[in-house]
């Protein structure tokens, strides 16, 4: 299940949405996450990590992150790398008919599964395409007001969106 938000500019209009967390595809979008950070789209270093390190994980869900210095936002997947705390342990965890150790791989993991079983191994700094800064996941109260992305002028979401 995820969440998301409704905005409409209060200066020109514009009607904007945002929508974050997983989804009922949020198993294929960690797939091709993994996939990208094997097949090296986000550099040698996470990639060599990510091939090296059994029943490696990241949190595939899509959150806003904010830019301090130029107030840009944008929707991004936190990439960020974990590692297993007991490999074992990892491997007994059941996925609809089948264990880890049957499948050969995690499926998928999610944002609990991370907190419960899993350290980081690489945080990801999110950058800014408009000034090439850190940007930082939002906070409630910048989800709730982001601005407009055609005018900038700041906007209070209209309504919550659940989506699947």
């Amino acid at each position: 299940m995820g969440q998301g938000y409704g905005y409409k500019c209060k200066k020109c209009h514009y009607e904007y949405s945002v929508y974050l967390g997983g989804g009922m595809k949020y198993p294929e979008e960690y797939r091709k996450k993994i996939e990208e950070i094997s097949a090296g789209a986000y550099g040698t270093e996470r990639k060599n990590l990510i091939d090296k390190t059994e029943y490696a994980a990241i949190d595939a869900d899509r959150v806003v992150y904010v830019c301090s210095a130029c107030s840009n936002w944008e929707l991004g997947t936190d990439v960020t790398l974990y590692a297993p705390n007991e490999p074992v342990k990892i491997l007994k965890i059941q996925y609809g008919i089948k264990t880890v150790e049957e499948w050969g791989y995690v499926p998928y993991v999610t944002r609990w599964e991370l907190k419960e079983n899993y350290h980081i191994l690489k945080r990801y700094y999110y950058k800014c395409k408009n000034c090439g800064k850190r940007m930082h996941k939002a906070s409630e109260k910048e989800k709730i007001n982001l601005p407009c992305p055609k005018c900038g002028e700041p906007n209070k979401a209209e309504s919550i969106i659940m989506w699947d």
